[in-house]
């Protein structure tokens, strides 16, 4: 496969060093923000999100969660972040949700008194990733009239007035650079690596959901799942030789001859040349620390299961 030029190479090299080691502005023009309006906008996000929203969050910093079907299954990973009074929300989502994420909050929208604003017409929307980035993000904003930073994790963002200056928002990392960032901390995108194959509870995003708070869309099915301890499946990241190349998505995984699993995403690290990769295992496989091959035709590749940041 071709290489990259040298001095792409290099370039790729210190933006995913930034990412990793200070912080760097990504372009997140095509992913998804919803605003929710209304004196219950946080009641109605309580009952349809995973996260727990009662207790009063800092203003301007988001809190990541999942909304699920009623089978317990994701239509997307979100940020949310509420106006100090809960008069209204932000919610911020990737890509793959943009056309199922309003309507899944129409459906659920039943007496409460709440409007919904987007994806369509939203603010544009940048991402600040790194260690340092919430100091970047305020930066960022204060030099851009109407700008909004909100603290996240693993990444803060920036809404942007749709009419500012493009000379005024800042130049982003590669979207290369970004890939390698993305999966080397674990951040699934929906339609990717996450899909309505899946359960909440297989998503290895425990920080996303609360098993306290009282009854919310898909409750019943993490709640049993979660008891139960077992799941069919578990997200994982990996590391893999990459002068074969990526492994692509839906590549079977298997272990001890048996199929353990499959590939949803692999890019190669800046720097290291090395492949990182997210997918999902079976427990069984993770409980016993089995070896896993990527099987591809008559080629097999030896994955390093690794916890994140690999």
């Amino acid at each position: 496969m071709t290489r990259p030029a040298t001095s792409s190479v290099e370039r790729l090299t210190e933006e995913y060093r930034a990412l990793k080691e200070a912080a760097a502005v990504v372009d997140l023009g095509r992913w998804t923000v919803v605003r929710v309006r209304g004196p219950e906008s946080r009641e109605f996000l309580q009952g349809t999100a995973t996260q727990d929203f009662a207790a009063a969050s800092e203003p301007a910093a988001a809190a990541k969660t999942l909304f699920l079907t009623e089978k317990g299954r994701p239509v997307a990973l979100a940020w949310i972040a509420f106006a100090a009074d809960s008069s209204s929300a932000t919610i911020i989502a990737d890509e793959g949700a943009h056309a199922g994420l309003r309507p899944h909050l129409e459906r659920f929208r039943i007496m409460e008194d709440v409007e919904f604003e987007g994806p369509d017409g939203a603010p544009r929307l940048l991402g600040v990733a790194g260690p340092e980035r919430d100091p970047l993000a305020s930066a960022v904003a204060s030099k851009i009239p109407g700008a909004l930073a909100i603290g996240a994790e693993p990444l803060s963002f920036v809404l942007v007035p749709a009419e500012s200056d493009a000379a005024s928002i800042p130049a982003s990392v590669d979207p290369t650079s970004f890939q390698a960032w993305r999966i080397r901390v674990g951040l699934p995108f929906q339609g990717i690596d996450l899909d309505l194959d899946r359960i909440a509870t297989e998503l290895s995003l425990p920080e996303a959901i609360s098993i306290t708070k009282g009854c919310y869309v898909g409750q019943e099915v993490v709640a049993r799942t979660t008891h139960r301890g077992h799941v069919r499946r578990q997200r994982v990241g990996f590391r893999f030789p990459w002068h074969g190349g990526p492994i692509p998505k839906g590549t079977e995984l298997r272990s001890g001859g048996i199929a353990a699993g499959h590939v949803t995403s692999t890019a190669c690290e800046p720097g290291s040349g090395e492949g990182l990769g997210m997918g999902y295992v079976a427990p069984e496989t993770l409980a016993h620390n089995l070896d896993v091959l990527a099987i591809q035709g008559e080629k097999s590749t030896h994955l390093s299961l690794q916890s994140w940041p690999l």
